[in-house]
């Protein structure tokens, strides 16, 4: 077993543009960024698998100010850095970390709002536009596609990453975002290759909404375009969030459910004694339901809460196995 870094020496593009909703998260305003370079490191494992992280920064996050959080606003990259080239990929785990490579959380002020990694080589079979492919919000967790299943990397192809971060602390914070990934070659590969969907309560033109008091439940359907079985899908909701499912309305059958844990660990509870959303368990199988084109699918998102909370989000992204 080897481990080695690859210095990326072209940097990431980050830019300013005011239609954030490119990847389809928020339309909240961005904020001019500076240009973080990105590194890869690898380990071979004992098959013909290797897993690979993609580091993304330097990147630093402004400090907090009072009960106001500091925030990066909406950064779009572009032509970000790959695990691999022309390999199929079968697990991925996000992270937020400092330069030492220990995690940045919320105990110390960094919160990852969410990153989203897509490519404009496909597109999105939910929502058109670039195809979203990982994503993550500060629940970190990480997905691991059932055996005989993966996500096809095309040779040459280009990624981008759209991604929010917030800090806590009164001190300004520089961060990196990792993703880790697990890879083999596509040449000789037998893994049946996925499609992902984005399920959004909060539609195609931006993530968030606004959630009252009390219990509230947001619902959106999709007519689906594609047919075969679902293998994996993880959610993401924000604090109060309670869960987020996805059932077929067509056959009434429940897809997957997914239940938020906050404050699941000390390092989800902020400075101020407040909890984050620390575990949203995937689901994952060989099959969890079969979709058959023009089955409509429903996500509903559910948060409870004494006071209202702006600009929440209730999300599942999926992969399909087409026919």
């Amino acid at each position: 077993m080897s481990h080695r870094s690859l210095p990326r020496t072209a940097p990431l593009i980050v830019t300013a543009l005011g239609a954030t909703a490119a990847l389809g998260i928020t339309t909240a305003a961005p904020v001019a960024a500076a240009q973080p370079t990105s590194a890869r490191a690898v380990r071979l494992n004992d098959d013909a698998r290797t897993t690979t992280t993609v580091r993304y920064g330097p990147i630093t996050l402004p400090a907090a100010s009072g009960d106001d959080h500091g925030e990066t606003g909406n950064r779009l990259a572009f032509n970000i850095a790959k695990p691999c080239d022309d390999c199929v990929i079968t697990s991925f785990k996000p992270n937020l970390v400092y330069a030492d490579g220990s995690n940045a959380n919320v105990n110390t002020g960094p919160m990852l709002h969410h990153a989203v990694l897509g490519t404009h080589a496909r597109g999105d079979v939910v929502c058109g536009g670039p195809q979203r492919m990982f994503a993550s919000g500060n629940e970190r967790v990480e997905s691991v596609l059932p055996s005989g299943y993966g996500i096809k990397v095309r040779r040459g192809e280009r990624w981008n990453m759209l991604y929010d971060l917030m800090n806590h602390a009164p001190q300004s914070k520089t961060v990196y975002i990792t993703f880790t990934f697990t890879h083999e070659p596509a040449a000789g590969s037998r893994l049946k290759l996925v499609t992902p969907i984005w399920m959004d309560a909060g539609g195609c033109l931006g993530s968030a909404y606004d959630a009252p008091d009390g219990v509230s439940e947001k619902v959106r359907k999709w007519r689906s375009t594609v047919s075969g079985k679902l293998v994996h899908m993880r959610g993401h909701l924000h604090h109060a969030g309670r869960f987020v499912r996805t059932e077929n309305l067509t056959t009434g059958k429940l897809l997957c459910n997914v239940v938020a844990e906050e404050g699941g660990s000390p390092e989800f509870i902020d400075l101020h004694g407040h909890t984050e959303i620390s575990d949203m368990p995937p689901c994952s199988g060989d099959s969890l339901g079969t979709i058959e084109r023009g089955d409509v699918l429903q996500i509903t998102s559910r948060y409870e809460s004494a006071h209202a909370h702006g600009d929440v989000m209730g999300i599942m992204a999926g992969w399909v196995a087409e026919d």
